[in-house]
């Protein structure tokens, strides 16, 4: 009988994989042949997986197609004994399963944060760039596979965020955090310390950049939002236009 003792797994026993693609782990067994090696895998739900096994002049190449995020265990027999090197461990992963949500826009020198939630993706490292890795972000761990992410933007331009879990980008990457610098805006507002109801009432924006930023207007009355008219360009300025409708602050 030949010694199994100089039977050696070649490479690591834990492997990352992504779902849906060739996972594989070769063994060294100089002197074997395939009929002595049998092959015991089994899946997340603990279901038996089909394997290909092939054979180089006593180097043997196990292949299986993961198809569900988890651990995968292999086990690997010699003439009927496991062999040192077993189990082997595969932990699949599915970077498109990981949602990514709240990246809306920002304002120069004020805090932004968006959500990444990789619970259903499976083990793995979730890298995060901003810009290239310029501006600095931290990552809020908030237990679960989710975690909140943060960051403060220091120029008024778009943000470019790259999100990547294994290496592989995450579904509808790069994310765009549009950035705006309010500190050139400057809005008329003392002529509106009292205003009769029932009277149009306007005042005028200007801003002072060459960008082409979207102007938003919002005007809350006492009990809700008012339409605004907005009219104007960057280097004319705007005027906004509401109508009050009943008595009290606005």
């Amino acid at each position: 009988m030949l010694e199994r003792a100089g039977v050696t797994l070649v490479g690591e026993h834990v492997k990352h994989i992504a779902v849906g693609r060739v996972a594989s782990a070769e063994i060294s067994a100089v002197g074997f042949q395939r009929e002595d090696i049998d092959i015991n895998i089994l899946s997340p739900s603990k279901v038996p997986v089909l394997y290909r096994l092939l054979e180089d002049n006593g180097l043997f190449k196990i292949e299986f197609n993961p198809q569900e995020v988890g651990s995968y265990i292999m086990d690997v027999y010699i003439t009927g004994v496991k062999i040192q090197d077993s189990p082997i461990f595969f932990k699949a992963y599915d970077s498109g399963l990981i949602q990514v949500s709240d990246v809306g826009s920002g304002i120069v020198g004020q805090p932004c944060q968006f959500r990444v939630d990789a619970s259903q993706a499976g083990e793995g490292q979730l890298e995060i760039s901003i810009n290239d890795g310029e501006v600095p972000n931290h990552v809020q761990v908030l237990g679960g596979g989710r975690c909140l992410v943060h960051f403060t933007p220091e120029l008024p331009k778009p943000h470019t965020i790259d999100i990547r879990f294994n290496g592989e980008a995450v579904p509808d990457c790069p994310f765009v955090c549009r950035v705006s610098d309010t500190s050139q805006v400057t809005v008329s507002l003392a002529h509106l310390e009292l205003m009769p109801v029932g009277e149009g009432a306007m005042f005028h924006i200007q801003v002072d950049t060459t960008d082409n930023a979207e102007l938003a207007v919002s005007v809350q009355g006492p009990k809700t939002d008012l339409p605004v008219k907005v009219a104007g360009n960057v280097k004319n300025g705007f005027t906004a236009e509401f109508l009050p409708e009943e008595v009290g602050a606005y």
